[in-house]
């Protein structure tokens, strides 16, 4: 690859990604910012998830976009690294304004150009396009290249998450699509997933009991392969044809994700990487403890 076409990954710590492949693939993450009566706080940076579970049992957080220092200062540093392009890849636009903000701020970067997509995910949703893309830059993708790649990843990726209660998202106000339910006392989980038109969440399906959860997220990833127009089907003999990565993401639960992880690759067994994710203080803000998250991302 000439010098020219050096080109840097940015994400949001939304986005998920473990601290190691961030760093192997050199990925650069703006930290979400995250507000409590005690101060403010940048996720992943200074505040963890286990202390957003901890807060929430006496107030609930707020969360704010990467500041407007944070995203210019990491243009500033990956200038200072060489980098001529950069890949911005980001929170749903339907969850969250950092999309919109950090197109705004790029505008004002000089030397480098820099294009920033909407992932229309959440969580290893993002993360899982972001390794992808910094892959295929290692192996040597153009900009152009990688412009066109990456619009095919965000196409296809489909990332399903149960959680325990839908306290947090009602009240942090980014209920979205999903459909309010008084299910605490029958025990209903709801399964959630993101719009692949306006990345905001909806109700995918709903189970009664946590027993269920593992089934329900593996079925509904084995209907979005039957779905996909590229002739992948749920049947694990048609999949064989298909080059795919697994994704699966906790909150909390990492005993239910092993089984689920376990599950996962016995039904789709010709994966060719699995990401795994731990949800992140500022995503804990609005889906609280107890997630589980599985998906899978096509890659042609």
């Amino acid at each position: 690859m000439s010098t020219s076409e050096k080109i840097a990954i940015v994400t949001d710590s939304c986005a998920d990604v473990p601290r190691d492949l961030a760093e192997q693939y050199s990925i650069f993450v703006l930290p979400m910012v995250i507000m409590t009566t005690q101060g403010e706080f940048s996720d992943g940076v200074d505040i963890t998830a286990t202390e957003i579970y901890e807060i929430q049992k006496k107030e609930l957080p707020k969360t704010g976009c990467p500041t407007g220092a944070a995203v210019m200062d990491t243009f500033e540093e990956i200038k200072r690294q060489g980098y001529t392009k950069v890949m911005v890849i980001l929170l749903s636009g339907g969850l969250s304004g950092t999309v919109n903000n950090v197109r705004l701020l790029s505008q004002n970067v000089k030397e480098l150009e820099v294009v920033v997509y909407d992932s229309k995910q959440a969580s290893i949703g993002i993360g899982v396009i972001a390794l992808q893309a910094a892959k295929y830059v290692q192996e040597g993708y153009s900009f152009e290249q990688l412009k066109e790649a990456v619009e095919k990843l965000i196409a296809g990726t489909k990332v399903f998450f149960s959680i325990d209660t839908l306290e947090f998202l009602q009240k942090g106000g980014r209920i979205g699509k999903v459909t309010a339910m008084a299910g605490t006392l029958l025990q209903i989980k709801p399964i959630l997933s993101f719009d692949e038109t306006d990345g905001e969440i909806y109700t995918a399906a709903k189970v009664r009991g946590k027993h269920l959860v593992e089934s329900k997220l593996v079925q509904l990833v084995q209907e979005s392969c039957a779905l996909k127009q590229d002739g992948c089907g749920h049947d694990s003999s048609r999949l064989e044809s298909c080059r795919y990565n697994l994704v699966i993401a906790d909150g909390g639960a990492p005993e239910e994700r092993k089984k689920l992880e376990q599950r996962m690759m016995e039904a789709f067994p010709n994966y060719e990487e699995i990401y795994h994710a731990n949800i992140g203080a500022a995503l804990s803000v609005y889906l609280g403890k107890g997630l589980l998250g599985a998906g899978i991302q096509f890659l042609e």
